[in-house]
C-alpha cells in the first residue's frame, strides 16, 4: 500500500519475505515550455528541449531575424513528456545558414513561445 521512489543504486531491504514488483512510471510534466538551446552560442550543433504536459500536435521551426524559415525541426503529433531536438546550423535543403541570430518557434496546441539563438562560426 506504499509508494517508494527509487533511483539509481536505491533498495528496499526486508527481513518479511514480502515480494516487491517494480515497475516504471512516466513522469509528465506540468506546464508546456520551451526551453533555451544548449549550447548558444553554438558550433556547429545545439539542443533545444520542450515540455509537453498533454499530448499535441507540434511544429518546432527555425527563422531568421528577417521572419524568413529556415527549416522545420518538427511537425507531428507527440504524446505528453519531454522532448530533445537537435539542430545542425542547416537550413531545409541542408545547406549551412551563416553566422548570426535565429529564432526558433514552438507551436502545440495553445502553447505558441519564441526564443533566440546564436550561431558563430
Amino acid at each position: 500500500g506504499s509508494a517508494y521512489i527509487l533511483d539509481g543504486s536505491s533498495e528496499i531491504i526486508t527481513t518479511s519475505g514480502y515480494k516487491f514488483y517494480l515497475s516504471r512510471k512516466q513522469v509528465i510534466p506540468e506546464t508546456f515550455t520551451l526551453h533555451q538551446n544548449f549550447p548558444n552560442p553554438f558550433n556547429p550543433v545545439t539542443n533545444i528541449s520542450y515540455d509537453l504536459p498533454k499530448d499535441s500536435d507540434v511544429r518546432l521551426i527555425i527563422y531568421d531575424m528577417l521572419g524568413n524559415q529556415i527549416t522545420t525541426l518538427v511537425n507531428t503529433a507527440q504524446q505528453a513528456g519531454f522532448r530533445v531536438v537537435r539542430w545542425d546550423g542547416t537550413d531545409s535543403f541542408g545547406i549551412d545558414v551563416s553566422a548570426g541570430v535565429y529564432l526558433y518557434q514552438i507551436d502545440a496546441g495553445e502553447f505558441v513561445q519564441t526564443r533566440k539563438m546564436v550561431l558563430l562560426k
